[in-house]
């Protein structure tokens, strides 16, 4: 049941229909109602409707243009559906009547609910909605850096999978402070392939960050994602291995002013992904410790521009990258005047000296590799990740730039990692090349 589809099939036409059928019982009625009730509802579910327009993409910025405008029509329905709810609820004399008029509602506003998620795909699965994957109770398993960096790097070609392999990772919940950068931070999500958790386990795996999305948080790979799914099939398909993947908190704890992956005024977020994210790593799950070869970050959306931005300006770091559907830089709704007051006190200058697509215009970076990945049906970001592509291949990255079905949603994100994991792998030295 909990594998019931919310995207496609038999329950999201179900919950459309429903939701049709309950705002037209709410339309029906009387002469007067029809001629005097419904207009109001209909007039001020207009102006609630312009009001949320206003706050959402002029005060608040709650998204970015990317966003579907009919969802505001869908929006305008679900209000219309809750304001005629009230004139029904007043006028109805029987119980069943009132009972009706609040189901009507609520179907009319799932079904609102139900168009913006296939919009954006963020709930695939009933379970995913009701029962999304919860880190381990119990702590990460110790693994000794010392040991591991005695051994070679775990590959494919050395790796003998034990007789009880795991059949799936494990998903961990932990603290990674900014020792270096002083960065506050939630806690960090951690996937551990089976191969790390068997006995003996694999010693030394590359290293995968993962950048979630504005507004987002590191449990969005799980849900939208479908992380643990997407990287257990990649282990079992190689014995157990895959990298280990680590989902920091690029939120700043949740701060009001985002850090857009840079150091600034507002924190160095840069540095502690690029930093202290890897030397937490090093101490704590003994891997990626030969070096920048074993690492890559890779982000969707605003992770995918900071995907973009470490690469240019760590390339120590995070020579691998996989921008998914990113902009060309850090941005403001405001502009870039704004970006460089609110996070740079006004200095163009330091604000450039970290803008990857400057950077990339300075500098060479012959050994980094990246994969740009932008939607068809994504007006924003597709030409934006054109242009990124274009200027990461011009300063000596080896790009590739795929183009995926599908606009600014999970339909892209999803698909822009999962597919690559192949490349990933090879790249990062799991798999032979």
């Amino acid at each position: 049941m909990n594998s019931v589809s919310l995207i496609s099939g038999v329950v999201p036409a179900a919950v459309l229909i429903l939701g049709c059928l309950s705002l037209a019982w709410l339309l029906w009625g009387g002469r007067r109602y029809l001629l005097v009730v419904v207009p109001a509802a209909a007039v001020c579910a207009a102006a609630l409707t312009l009001i949320l327009y206003v706050l959402a993409e002029a005060v608040f910025y709650w998204w970015d243009a990317s966003l579907p405008r009919t969802l505001y029509v869908y929006a305008a329905a679900g209000i219309l559906a809750v304001l005629l709810a009230v004139p029904k609820l007043r006028a109805a004399e029987k119980t069943w009547t009132r009972i009706l008029t609040v189901a009507a509602a609520a179907l009319t506003v799932v079904a609102v609910a139900e168009a913006a998620n296939t919009a954006y795909r963020q709930y695939p699965t009933l379970e995913s909605l009701v029962s999304p994957p919860r880190p381990e109770s119990s702590g990460l398993p110790h693994r000794s850096p010392s040991t591991a960096a005695g051994r070679p790097a775990t590959t494919e070609a050395n790796w003998i999978p034990p007789a009880d392999l795991p059949a799936e990772g494990k998903l961990y919940s932990a603290e990674i402070p900014g020792t270096t950068s002083g960065y506050a931070s939630d806690p960090a999500l951690v996937y551990l392939p089976p191969a790390y958790l068997a006995e003996p386990p694999a010693t030394n795996l590359p290293v995968l960050v993962l950048i979630h999305g504005k507004p987002g948080a590191p449990s969005d790979w799980l849900t939208g994602g479908q992380l643990l799914e997407v990287l257990d099939s990649f282990a079992a398909e190689h014995g157990g291995l895959a990298p280990v993947v680590v989902m920091p908190d690029a939120s700043n704890a949740g701060n009001s002013t985002w850090p857009l992956c840079l150091d600034s005024d507002i924190s160095s977020s840069a540095t502690y992904l690029a930093v202290d994210v890897p030397s937490w790593v090093g101490q704590h799950l003994a891997s990626g410790l030969e070096g920048s070869r074993q690492w890559a970050v890779a982000g969707y959306s605003y992770g995918g521009t900071c995907a973009l931005q470490l690469a240019a300006n760590f390339p120590q770091a995070y020579p691998t990258f996989i921008d998914i559907a990113g902009e060309a830089g850090p941005s403001l709704p405001q502009g870039r005047d704004a970006l460089v007051e609110t996070y740079f006190d006004g200095d163009a200058a330091a604000f450039s000296d970290q803008n990857p697509l400057d950077r990339l215009r300075r500098f060479s970076f012959p050994g980094s590799a990246g994969i740009v990945v932008v939607g068809a049906d994504d007006p924003v970001f597709a030409p934006e990740g054109e242009a990124v592509s274009a200027a990461a291949r011009a300063a000596g990255m080896d790009i590739t730039l795929q183009e995926l079905p599908g606009g600014h949603s999970w339909q892209v994100w999803k698909a822009g990692l999962a597919n690559n994991l192949d490349w990933l792998g090879r790249r990062l030295g799991i798999l032979s090349s």
